[in-house]
């Protein structure tokens, strides 16, 4: 059996909650940062998993789903990445 770890920081209720996310480049950010550590820790050799919590009334606004496209992007331009 498999568990896929839900975490609470990469994740798009933070826009919900009265001290997270207020800006798409907030949630942009903090996901590039996470998945930038997690990168090299895994290029060092030991790889990782970046797991990103979504709800579709919370991250497809159009204000914030820019900020998950983004996220989207830059990570399709990193080797070995799935």
């Amino acid at each position: 059996h498999l568990i896929i770890p839900y975490t609470l920081d990469a994740n798009d209720m933070n826009f919900v909650c009265g001290s997270g996310f207020c800006y798409a480049d907030q949630f942009f950010n903090y996901l590039k940062d996470a998945f930038d550590q997690l990168y090299a820790e895994g290029e060092a050799g030991s790889p990782k998993m970046l797991t990103v919590g979504l709800h579709c009334r919370v991250v497809g606004r159009p204000g914030r789903v820019q900020g998950l496209t983004r996220f989207l992007d830059y990570v399709r331009k990193k080797d070995r990445v799935w």
